[in-house]
């Protein structure tokens, strides 16, 4: 479990009424992703999660064909060990980019979150691209005390994605 979210547990119930609380489990992650530090990343989901990277058309059509998709924390873990283990890329740095965010109401015990993304690539021989531009469409729950994504749908701008998207977003 990272460190801020035990953090987080420790100041007890509410955290969804609290917008530091959700601003602080998003920089966490960004912060978590952008170090590499792969093996954390599906701590930040619950258990029954919903990870989505999705095209804007298909998003908006309501069609389910994601370019990356997962229905548990433990689909994610194993996405982590199929990245660390048998796939083979080049050297690459990721930053991400997170617009402000738009923290909704809850209902049902889930707070909705909204927030642009722009993810940008290097590689160590070329210049940085940008390989992703997108609208995030969260949903934040508290779980045992902390603060857990229960559902997360990237929805990517443009038809393509140019080279493959290897690390989260």
């Amino acid at each position: 479990m990272h460190e801020a979210m035990e953090c987080q547990g420790a100041a007890g119930a509410g955290l969804l009424n609290s917008r530091e609380a959700i601003r602080d489990l998003f920089d966490d992650y960004y912060a978590t992703l952008d170090a590499v530090d792969l093996e954390a990343w599906p701590n930040f989901f619950t258990e029954d999660c919903v990870y989505r990277v999705i095209s804007r058309e298909n998003y908006e059509r309501g069609f389910s064909l994601a370019t990356i998709g997962a229905e548990s924390r433990g689909m994610l873990m194993d996405r982590v060990t199929g990245l660390r283990t048998t796939q083979v890329y080049a050297p690459r740095y990721y930053r991400r980019f997170a617009g402000p965010l738009k923290i909704g109401r809850g209902a049902d015990g889930a707070v909705p979150v909204e927030h642009n993304l722009l993810l940008v690539q290097t590689l160590i021989d070329k210049q940085s691209e940008i390989i992703l531009s997108a609208r995030c469409y969260d949903s934040v729950v508290e779980v045992d005390g902390r603060l857990a994504l229960e559902r997360r749908d990237v929805v990517f701008d443009s038809e393509m994605i140019p080279n493959s998207l290897i690390y989260p977003a």
